[in-house]
């Protein structure tokens, strides 16, 4: 995507272009076990076409990838701080626990109740369904919500089983889990995050901050990935999304549920990084930036304007292309962070006086994850790096809900979600997306 003579795409926002309890997937399973040891004469679940879906309890449900699990959701706030076993680092670590021991982290503190847990070791498997993940933060008025989406997932890991969909992480294929959803709930929505690991999106964030600590100067990854993304972005990607698309559809109507009963929709992603000049450290030369420490956001300029102006707004365009084919809805994210990215001058780290009780402010926070690894930040684990922290799901959240309201309110399918300067969570507002 290119910008037009003002600099900005269709999708410029106001600066720069570019708790219902979650269901756990130990219960998803439990559920599918169920189902298939019921005969159908048996079946608690309505038969197709029997009017009397209604008295199931009602359900909303997200897919995909890390962006929408909640990855990253530890953390509110990023500090240039060692890391430590006991504080909170001026209260951005939500793992921190204290009780009459004293204090330790305990990452499952967020993330636990939301993941298969491996039976070996009864870890969580990784998934990283966090607290405060967009589905649970939506406030959106349904019995249930259920989380199944996971960090690191393709479209393969989305598709059912009999349609080539492949296990992940000890979780069956995602498409499986929604199906035993489907016959025992009244499913209000599915909200699919998809697309940026078929893309390599964490290899090319990699190489980017690789070429960047360790030189040579002006190594840059764009000119490594701009041809391969383009390529995957007109062929092979779309492709698989819509494949996604058809499999969520075809489950959804073999479980009683119409086209028109609920809300299908594709998000994009919000960049993690602002253009350059909204850095609040200058580029410097390698590992003695001010980007790299305190910052956590060790990039070019050219690479972050590449992320910013063709990468981010390259992925909106597809998924909102194959949206428009497939007839489902569309929230347009790449913009809900402005001002609020990884070093954006307009923000800032937490500092000392900021607690868990009284963290650094939203209006004032950065609402991304930085580089969570490394010498300069060894605070939690790689991962969660560049994903939206507890500050950005809940921005997020509020998108989703005021989506889903006004799509099912107004009838159109497609907006943007943007932030009101200043403001935090409370000044997210949609607007609709006209195509040109």
């Amino acid at each position: 995507m290119h910008a037009t003579s003002s600099g900005h795409s269709r999708h410029s926002g106001p600066g720069f272009r570019i708790r219902r309890r979650a269901m756990t997937a130990a219960s998803v399973t439990a559920i599918l076990s169920t189902v298939l040891a019921l005969s159908p004469t048996h079946s608690s679940a309505s038969p197709k076409g029997s009017g009397s879906r209604a008295v199931k309890p009602t359900a909303i449900v997200s897919l995909g990838d890390s962006f929408i699990s909640g990855e990253g959701g530890r953390w509110q706030g990023n500090v240039d701080m060692p890391y430590s076993a006991t504080d909170s680092m001026f209260g951005t670590d939500r793992a921190t626990v204290c009780g009459s021991s004293g204090c330790r982290k305990d990452p499952e503190h967020v993330y636990v109740g939301n993941s298969y847990r491996d039976p070996t070791t009864g870890k969580e498997n990784g998934c990283h369904r966090s607290d405060v993940a967009e589905i649970n933060e939506s406030r959106i008025p349904v019995d249930r919500k259920f989380n199944l989406a996971c960090s690191g997932a393709v479209t393969d890991h989305l598709l059912p089983a009999a349609a080539g969909g492949r296990r992940f992480k000890g979780e069956e294929p995602q498409a499986d889990q929604l199906k035993a959803l489907a016959n025992t709930h009244d499913i209000k929505l599915v909200q699919v995050s998809i697309s940026g690991n078929d893309l390599g999106f964490g290899d090319i964030i990699e190489s980017c901050i690789r070429g960047f600590i360790h030189g040579p100067f002006g190594q840059y990854c764009w000119k490594k990935f701009d041809w391969e993304v383009k390529e995957k972005l007109r062929r092979e990607v779309p492709a698989k999304v819509k494949n996604v698309i058809d499999q969520i559809r075809k489950v959804m109507r073999d479980t009683g549920h119409p086209d028109s009963s609920y809300v299908l929709a594709l998000q994009s992603y919000p960049s993690p990084v602002p253009l350059s000049a909204a850095y609040r450290y200058s580029q410097g030369v390698s590992v003695s930036s001010r980007r790299y420490s305190p910052g956590g956001c060790p990039f070019y300029d050219q690479d972050t304007n590449w992320a910013r102006l063709d990468l981010v707004p390259g992925i909106a365009d597809m998924l909102e292309g194959v949206a428009a084919e497939k007839n489902v809805h569309y929230l347009d994210l790449q913009w809900s962070f402005d001002r609020h990215e990884v070093c954006s001058k307009w923000v800032r780290q937490a500092r000392s006086g900021d607690t868990l009780s009284s963290p650094v402010p939203t209006h004032d926070a950065e609402w991304m994850r930085y580089l969570s690894h490394g010498a300069a930040h060894s605070q939690g684990q790689v991962e969660e790096s560049f994903h939206p922290n507890s500050y950005g799901q809940k921005v997020l959240g509020k998108c989703l809900r005021d989506f889903y309201d006004l799509t099912r309110s107004s009838g159109r399918r497609e907006y943007t979600c943007l932030p009101s300067p200043g403001q935090g969570t409370e000044g997210m507002r949609l607007k609709p997306l006209s195509r040109s």
